[in-house]
């Protein structure tokens, strides 16, 4: 390859004919034209996706020699984005907006390992030769260079239909960085021939690369669209924060309404802990008086004290016994047969009662 000359001579006498790639989607607008060898045929696809905002429309177009492996090829952009940390939910390697979540690389090691083997990837015997770097690329295309990026070419080999095949990518890459990082090629275009022929036909691919002519009537219906799309993502974006702001304001108002009933919650426990604290004061503090063992003994019931009952309420057993007791699980045993002691013969640990005495 001569790298003084990399892109060819302009002026060849090759018999071509021109192509127009179409876009159905709108209305069978022209996208580009292109010229190619009378003899081959041409094929392009124009695949809009509007949930794609960044880069809404892919074009690609192909041209072959139909009586051999002789083909042309301008390939679809290949843009990536960056950003450190968590990015949502998009994981590396998924589209987002119609770019790509990856780690950004050198250009030579994204050409060779990461965009050539999503074309060629599944060819026998499929390798990378070399890949170095070439002058202004974007001159071919007369686009304006990028303030960012750099020229390549990569030379790879592989087999198909049992015929040896060399082919060479060239791209531009370039990078912008913002509140994320994009990057990627914006040119990529790639030609092949049978292995020992490629350089017999360089001239060729290089004129029907030159001869891509956009229209710019559907460049600047497609801005038109990604400004569009842009837009309602902006307001969709802004609808988003209002919807997240309002959540935030209604989970506020929620944990404070919540916080509210726990205090009140709180204070009435406490009331009632205090008035039950106060009943147990004034019942520790009740004389058992002539009247209450008078209204006892017609009721025929003794009072005793029972050390069980928290609130201090006394403990009430039908009749007179002459001995009573009483357990830790509240259970309580009276007799008159100073021989029938529960201590040691039933379960539980077992204590004297004592009766309830009138203060004088």
């Amino acid at each position: 390859m001569n790298q003084n000359s990399p892109y060819g001579n302009q002026s060849l006498p090759t018999q071509m004919v021109r192509y127009s790639v179409v876009d159905q989607q709108q209305q069978g607008l022209v996208v580009s034209t292109f010229a190619h060898p009378s003899g081959w045929r041409a094929l392009s696809r124009v695949v809009w996706n509007t949930q794609h905002t960044e880069m809404p429309a892919q074009v690609s177009a192909v041209t072959f020699n139909p009586d051999g492996v002789e083909a042309f090829e301008f390939l679809p952009r290949q843009a990536f984005f960056w950003l450190e940390g968590n990015y949502g939910t998009v994981p590396i390697g998924q589209n987002s907006r119609g770019l790509v979540r990856m780690p950004p690389r050198p250009a030579v090691d994204a050409l060779a390992n990461l965009v050539i083997p999503r074309f060629r990837g599944d060819r026998q015997n499929f390798r990378v030769t070399g890949v170095q770097p070439v002058a202004n690329l974007w001159q071919v295309f007369n686009d304006p260079p990028p303030p960012q990026g750099e020229s390549l070419m990569a030379r790879v080999e592989y087999e198909e239909r049992g015929r040896a095949v060399e082919e060479e990518f060239y791209g531009v890459y370039s990078w912008n960085q913002t509140m994320q990082l994009n990057w990627g090629f914006g040119r990529l275009i790639c030609f092949r021939a049978e292995r020992g022929q490629l350089d017999r036909m360089r001239e060729t691919f290089w004129q029907i690369a030159r001869s891509l002519q956009p229209n710019p009537q559907w460049t600047q219906l497609y801005d038109q669209i990604v400004q569009q799309l842009l837009a309602g993502f902006n307001v969709y974006i802004e609808n988003i924060h209002r919807k997240l702001e309002m959540e935030n304001e209604i989970g506020r108002q929620n944990i404070a309404y919540n916080d509210h009933l726990i205090d009140q919650r709180n204070a009435n426990v406490n009331w009632s802990i205090e008035q039950q604290r106060q009943q147990n004061e004034q019942r520790s503090q009740h004389q058992y008086t002539r009247q209450e063992a008078f209204g006892d003994a017609l009721v025929h019931q003794t009072a005793f004290h029972d050390p069980n009952n928290s609130a201090g309420n006394y403990h009430y057993e039908q009749g007179n016994p002459a001995y009573t007791y009483y357990n830790d699980r509240g259970e309580w045993y009276s007799t008159d047969d100073p021989s029938d002691d529960p201590r040691g013969r039933l379960d539980g640990n077992w204590y004297p009662a004592e009766q309830v005495k009138i203060n004088y």
